[in-house]
């Protein structure tokens, strides 16, 4: 229940052309390696061993090897522009989203990159180099498993490609997951510290009703009222809206003073 002289802002959702833009990215990263690694199979395996009397299984391991090194090292190259970028557009559409909803209520703001928001763009950042690496090794371990048990078992290179073509599948959901879930996140972060350096200290919890499995706890927490800087006291710990895995939960910041 709001106080007398109390206005909510409006919720500030992700936007969604900045997940689909990290999405896409993550994707074309993923469809590299996959065309990469069915390309290399497809038009050395065969010759290159008939030529070189050389063991299947002996092939593999190097070829693997080789390709899975050339990968990692490209990722280590390309994921920290990525995600500098990524993080970057989640702060100027949060950042413009709030001054929009501070200005309909009545106030003009301008935002600089202080030190605090700075501090948890290079920590969100750290987060998903972390997170992009992790899916990757993740893919590589899945695609050697394949491999080994494809030998072991007599599979032709058709039965291991559409194998292949298998954790492709797998690998490209979870980046659909990474991009949406650290698009919140990123977005919740920069949200709570804009907040809080204006000294707005409360909101009201909005669920998103969204997804299959919602959370009872953070249904049963739209429309009341938590501190910004605590969160909610949801399921024995402080929580904040989108914090979790896959929590879409946004907020209402409360203005003081009307």
């Amino acid at each position: 229940m709001l106080k007398p002289k109390q206005k909510t802002l409006k919720a500030i959702r992700p936007n969604v052309g900045v997940e689909v833009a990290y999405r896409t990215a993550l994707i074309d990263i993923l469809s590299d390696m996959q065309a990469d690694l069915l390309i290399g199979l497809r038009t050395e395996l065969t010759p290159r061993t008939m030529a070189q009397d050389m063991s299947v299984p002996t092939f593999l391991k190097e070829f693997f090897g080789q390709w899975s090194s050339k990968w990692r090292k490209n990722i280590e190259a390309i994921s920290p522009k990525l995600i500098e970028k990524f993080v970057g557009q989640s702060v100027e559409h949060t950042d413009q989203a709030f001054k929009s909803a501070l200005k309909k209520a009545g106030f003009t703001v301008n935002f600089k990159m202080t030190e605090k928001v700075s501090e948890n763009v290079q920590a969100t950042i750290g987060e998903n180099v972390s997170l992009i690496n992790s899916w990757a090794n993740g893919y590589f371990d899945e695609i050697q498993q394949d491999v080994w048990e494809s030998i072991r078992v007599g599979h032709d290179l058709q039965t291991l490609t559409e194998n292949l073509q298998n954790r492709y599948g797998i690998a490209k959901r979870k980046a659909d997951f990474i991009a949406r879930d650290q698009n919140n996140k990123a977005k919740a972060t920069i949200e709570k510290t804009r907040r809080l350096e204006l000294g707005i200290t409360q909101a009201i919890w909005q669920h998103s009703h969204a997804g299959k499995k919602p959370r009872p706890s953070h249904v049963k927490a739209d429309g009341k009222t938590f501190d910004i800087e605590k969160g909610m006291y949801l399921d024995g710990k402080w929580v904040q809206p989108a914090e979790e895995y896959n929590c879409r939960c946004t907020s209402r910041a409360i203005i003081e003073g009307f």
